[in-house]
């Protein structure tokens, strides 16, 4: 299944950004609003976060005719739905990519220890989950709550949509860019949360990546060839295994994840000292300062 590759003009700068000030010193804003501020670890093992509660969704809420129109066996639709929805989100000048196929290094069973703790904690980049871990962006709600019902009834007619993680590189995570309502919704329902990822893309190397991996083709197609010209059994199977190979990389590393841009915070390290201040007094306060 194909992923969604997008070629951004504008802006520049987006709406929805990470900041960074100092070194390892972050903020994610949307506009004026500060959404998490984090602190990379000083012997760079991890990174400490904290959420203000201020996050807001870009994504416009999805009516459920809509879902029920386009259904989770499509996730493709959805990909194009999500980027036709993300004006004022964290898209800025470059190419993008969409993925529909999630590595699935996550069973429900395993979520309590995929899922990062909030509003505040540790990513921990020495956890065999690497990765693979995912940041909500506001406290979740709890699975009584009314939205959530809707969604866990979605949940069960199969026809609830994704929930959309942005690869952010500075957290080495996902964050949970819209849905936490139906991550809430099929977790209650003991069920997989039907996902998509969107990720800046790196075009330098993709272009690298490809280059190897047509000069590999070449040289197995060119062997295969001499096979197939002697009347090796078996030879031309292996041609037209070749070939889809070729084209299930290709379309991996067209979409393969990219560096996440942060902008310089006006003000440097000691406006986030005051920003931490401001909307996170009880975050400890050991954390404040130390990058001054």
């Amino acid at each position: 299944m194909a992923n969604l590759v997008l070629d951004v003009e504008q802006p520049s700068r987006p709406a929805l950004r990470l900041e960074v000030a100092g070194r390892g010193l972050l903020v994610l804003r949307h506009d004026d609003t500060v959404t998490l501020m984090a602190r990379v670890d000083d012997n760079h093992y991890g990174v400490e976060y904290a959420m203000t509660g201020h996050y807001r969704s870009p994504v416009p809420p999805i009516r459920a005719a809509h879902a029920a129109a386009v259904g989770a066996a499509s996730p493709a639709r959805w990909a194009y739905h999500f980027a036709a929805s993300l004006t004022g989100g964290p898209l800025h000048t470059g190419r993008w990519a969409i993925s529909v196929e999630v590595p699935r290094l996550r069973p429900t069973e395993r979520w309590a220890e995929l899922l990062l703790p909030q509003p505040q904690g540790e990513i921990d980049w020495f956890m065999d989950n690497g990765a693979w871990q995912i940041l909500p962006l506001h406290p979740l709600a709890s699975v009584d709550a009314g939205r959530v019902k809707a969604y866990r009834k979605q949940a069960r007619d199969g026809i609830l949509p994704p929930v959309l993680l942005w690869w952010v590189s500075g957290l080495d995570c996902y964050v949970v860019l819209d849905g936490h309502d139906r991550l809430v919704a099929a977790l209650a329902e003991d069920r997989e949360p039907p996902l998509l990822a969107l990720s800046s893309v790196d075009t330098d190397q993709v272009a690298r990546d490809t280059e190897d991996a047509l000069s590999r083709y070449t040289t197995t197609t060119q062997g295969l060839d001499r096979q197939i010209t002697a009347g090796s059994p078996g030879a031309e199977a292996a041609l037209v295994a070749v070939d889809r190979r070729l084209a299930d990389t290709l379309q991996t590393i067209e979409s393969r994840y990219g560096t996440t841009r942060a902008w310089p915070l006006r003000g440097g390290t000691p406006q986030w000292n005051a920003l931490a201040r401001e909307h996170l007094p009880a975050w400890p306060s050991g954390l404040i300062g130390l990058q001054a």
